[in-house]
């Protein structure tokens, strides 16, 4: 027989632990089946957290290992340029700590949490929905009106209920060292160039005075070579890379997959409801999708009560609700990252050498750039582009590609809705 519950959360993740604390925090007898036996762990990402989930869910400053508010950018050709805010740009937080920090607050809020329990199935039957699970070698089964699909990158559930996943799975890996010889702990450093990390970049991500992570990831279109060839060819190649490394121990080492690209498909179903990296809310330029995944979370567990409170439209306010917080956001990040896998190595090296010598152009990145809402640059940046492109090396090809960039990032607006698509053609006019 089938425990009963208001909602049930799949996946112990910054989605699934705001969602269940969220729907806790409502009254809402809510439940957490978290698959592996911890939660947070294995951890899959650099951690880079942006200031506006810190301020909009009052997240403790004890999570953050180290802020930032500069990154270098290293072309293909090894030149390189750095940006600096004038303020801090994001946080570093140890994603295993964070996770369990958001699990902690669901279940103080009332919600229960499983681990070791492996979602497997889902099914409406009898009105309800019926999660069954692997646990412990047996299998354990929980209804409910509502499930929120939060399971990560990988997903199982959803196709049974009608919504098949199309999207590009990137491929990453990431070593946690020490004695790393940085720079600056508030500085990380991304390396772009499809010898280094074909179809994405890689980066080193400080969390400390002489720590940090340095991963990367590849897309599989691009090579068929594994992202552990490229990462140690990276730390021992790269003339930069290999000297930040130099003597350095590795402590941990991490593997995860993220979604990007790929054909957005509706994220609700009667009685279910699918965010995070599950639903693809991650930026396709960077990887990132931690705020995301918190603000799709919230916004998931409250449709969730709506729902149960009888509003038949609750659940597909949601996916409106998450468009427009963020659709704007997936859809650029989506035409950028399009544009940058069909630019030539040469011709990304002539993009950073306009940073190296327009300060126009770097000023803008410096006083617009916002890595959580990357589109806000995208009038700045072109208007920095007018001012200097007569004192500025551009070669045609590249700006094409920018151009190119523009066109169609307004092909794209459609994944984000009608209203979104309105605001971009405004933003970009």
């Amino acid at each position: 027989m089938a425990e009963r519950w208001d909602v049930i959360v799949v996946g112990g993740g910054p989605a699934g632990g705001m969602a269940a604390q969220t729907a806790a925090r409502a009254g809402l007898r809510a439940i957490l089946l978290e698959e592996h036996p911890e939660i947070g762990a294995p951890a899959h990402c650099s951690g880079k957290l942006s200031v506006h989930a810190f301020r909009e869910f009052g997240l403790p400053a004890s999570l953050i290992r180290t802020s930032l508010r500069a990154a270098t950018l290293y072309a293909p050709d090894g030149r390189a340029v750095t940006v600096r805010r004038r303020e801090i740009d994001s946080h570093v937080v140890d994603r295993h700590v964070f996770d369990r920090w958001l699990a902690e607050q669901a279940q103080v809020a009332g919600a229960e949490v499983v681990l070791g329990a492996r979602a497997r199935r889902v099914a409406r039957v009898n009105g309800a929905m019926v999660v069954e699970a692997e646990r412990r070698g047996g299998l354990v089964t929980f209804a409910a009106p509502v499930v929120i699909d939060a399971e990560g990158a990988r997903t199982l559930l959803p196709a049974a209920l009608g919504l098949v996943q199309r999207r590009v799975l990137i491929h990453g890996l990431q070593y946690e060292m020490e004695g790393l010889h940085l720079d600056a702990a508030d500085t990380p450093e991304l390396y772009f160039g499809r010898e280094w990390a074909p179809g994405f970049f890689a980066w080193i991500m400080p969390t400390g005075e002489a720590s940090g992570r340095v991963g990367l990831c590849i897309d599989p279109r691009y090579t068929s070579r594994p992202p552990r060839y490229f990462l140690e060819r990276l730390i021992a190649a790269h003339p930069m890379t290999a000297r930040r490394a130099r003597g350095a121990r590795i402590v941990h080492r991490l593997v995860g997959r993220i979604p990007i690209l790929g054909r957005r498909v509706p994220t609700h179903a009667p009685g279910f409801l699918v965010a995070g990296d599950a639903a693809g809310h991650v930026k396709a330029t960077s990887g990132g999708g931690i705020y995301f995944s918190l603000i799709a979370g919230h916004l998931a567990a409250e449709a969730a009560g709506a729902w149960i409170g009888g509003d038949a439209s609750a659940l597909s306010r949601y996916e409106q609700a998450w468009r427009r917080r963020f659709g704007r956001e997936l859809a650029f990040t989506s035409a950028v990252r399009r544009m940058l896998n069909a630019l030539p190595d040469a011709d990304f090296s002539r993009m950073i050498r306009a940073l190296i010598e327009s300060a126009e152009l770097r000023q803008a990145v410096e006083d617009h750039g916002d890595t959580q809402y990357q589109s806000r640059l995208l009038g700045p940046l072109a208007g920095g582009l007018l001012h200097s492109w007569r004192q500025v090396v551009l070669v045609p090809p590249v700006l094409w590609a920018f151009l190119r960039g523009l066109a169609v990032l307004d092909g794209e607006s459609a994944d984000a809705g009608p209203a979104s698509r309105q605001a971009i053609r405004a933003r970009s006019g």
